[in-house]
């Protein structure tokens, strides 16, 4: 497997792609990860010039925009970056989108992999999606329809949550998402840094409705959270308080949900979240402290080294709202991942506005679940022995 990436900050769209694809080349890929920032506002001309310079019809890509990007050489708040991956044809690349996306996520999202799995059987699945949706109904047609593990996103824009766009091949879309289909010879591996710090003890969520919690342990959800962490909460906790959710105290396979704090001087206990939950869930307090945010990325390295195969390529997905704790200094979600892999050729990623992602446990990995303040790792290489 050969893979290389790319990045350009040059504003305008054609040029800017004319760049990435004068670099990535060369390797002639098959497939193409873009992650234009917004400041592009959704220009095909992005994407036309990529295939002006490909000169290749059958070429795959996929992307969407992000508050920043990442790049193996360069983070930063504008620009584009991208990711090819030439698999000596061991892998089928097969993309999917649908439109229609915030009246209908659970069928959408159904119908769009039920085309994928009908015309294979796919291994891993990459997906991208407009923000403006119920991710938790959309995930839900993931989870029931996914015959592989899948990792993915949400688009974003520059965290004024107004606009957003997906690619799939030549189309720049909105109200969209798309799926990449993997399936073949290769070897690949996922991983999630989300390990927040716990505060107090796991309650059982008593009275919800989509994101919004109404109680938990019978106490409305505001005086829970204040009697978990000892103290009154302020309008400055913002972004720093999540849950932890599971479907039972304690269970290894958990997602952290990003708590919306009710507006100052607003007389509702109930608490808003980044992502829905079921009465019956358990919910724990958690903190999201610059220092464990950069700590937990550095031990999901640790397992890197002991893969049955050389990754070549890296996705990263991150949550925008880990960028904003770090006040903008991320670097080290890609510094180090390149200084724990030396086999890398090329690493893309973005800053999301929703992470979506199948935890590896001990038996395997489990069903795509969406979450929030949560940095997700996609290694890609030739497979293992």
């Amino acid at each position: 497997m050969k893979a290389k990436s790319h990045y350009s900050t040059i504003t305008d769209p054609y040029r800017a792609g004319i760049e990435l694809a004068e670099q990535i080349a060369d390797i002639k890929p098959e497939a193409l990860f873009i992650f234009p920032t917004i400041h592009y506002r959704g220009s095909p001309e992005l994407v036309e010039a990529i295939y002006d310079v490909m000169e290749n019809d059958e070429l795959i890509l996929i992307g969407l925009t992000g508050d920043g990007f990442y790049e193996q050489h360069k983070v930063a708040n504008a620009g584009v970056s991208a990711l090819g991956i030439n698999s000596s044809n061991k892998i089928k690349w097969n993309i999917h989108y649908e439109t229609g996306l915030d009246a209908k996520p659970f069928q959408t999202a159904k119908n769009c992999l039920s085309k994928l799995n009908r015309e294979g059987n796919p291994q891993l699945y990459f997906v991208v999606s407009d923000f403006r949706t119920d991710a938790t109904k959309m995930v839900s047609a993931l989870q029931k329809y996914s015959k592989a593990p899948l990792v993915g996103g949400l688009a974003g824009d520059d965290d004024s949550f107004q606009s957003c766009f997906v690619y799939a091949n030549r189309n720049v879309l909105t109200n969209s998402l798309a799926i990449l289909a993997m399936e073949g010879d290769f070897g690949y591996n996922i991983n999630l840094a989300h390990k927040m710090q716990p505060i107090g003890n796991p309650g059982k969520i008593t009275k919800s409705k989509l994101t919004t919690i109404q109680t938990i342990d019978n106490l409305p959800a505001m005086d829970y959270i204040e009697r978990e962490m000892g103290k009154p909460i302020e309008v400055v906790d913002q972004g720093i308080i999540t849950l932890k959710i599971t479907n039972k105290p304690n269970d290894t396979a958990h997602r952290i949900l990003s708590v919306l704090l009710p507006e100052k001087n607003i007389n509702d206990l109930s608490i808003k979240l980044f992502g829905g939950v079921d009465n019956g869930d358990y919910a724990q307090v958690c903190l999201a402290p610059p220092d464990i945010i950069i700590k937990d990325v550095k031990n999901i390295t640790s397992s890197i080294g002991s893969l049955s195969f050389n990754p070549v390529a890296a996705l990263e997905i991150s949550c925008a709202g880990r960028k904003k704790r770090l006040a903008g200094n991320i670097e080290n979600e890609v510094t180090d991942i390149l200084q724990s892999c030396p086999t890398l050729n090329g690493l893309a990623g973005f800053p999301s506005f929703g992470e979506i992602g199948s935890i590896n446990l001990e038996k395997g990995y489990s069903p795509p679940m969406f979450h929030n303040m949560t940095f997700i790792l996609l290694l890609l290489g030739d497979a293992g022995n």
